[in-house]
């Protein structure tokens, strides 16, 4: 009878901490995601900061730089002025 309240008392423990376990792997997971998704950002925003663009209304206005590389299939894409440094 003891032996078979400990077995079972065991099995209740491994049981959770194996539900405790797959919890926190998929948390982990979600946030390694996230964290993912937030460095392949910094190229895309560090490249905004040496821009001289802002923000008007729903799009992005960009200083032209008129001898500027072009890119782009049809090389329809002309870089911006760098930010002045204030």
């Amino acid at each position: 009878m003891w032996f078979a309240a400990a077995a079972a008392i065991l099995l209740l423990v491994l049981l959770v901490g194996w539900v405790v376990l797959g919890y926190y792997r998929r948390e982990l997971s979600t946030v390694k995601e996230e964290l993912q998704r937030y460095e392949d950002a910094i190229p895309v925003l560090e490249a905004y900061y040496a821009s001289d663009v802002v923000i008007c209304g729903d799009r992005v206005c960009a200083n032209i730089d008129p001898k500027g590389q072009r890119t782009g299939d049809e090389r329809q894409y002309v870089q911006v002025q760098p930010r002045r440094r204030q």
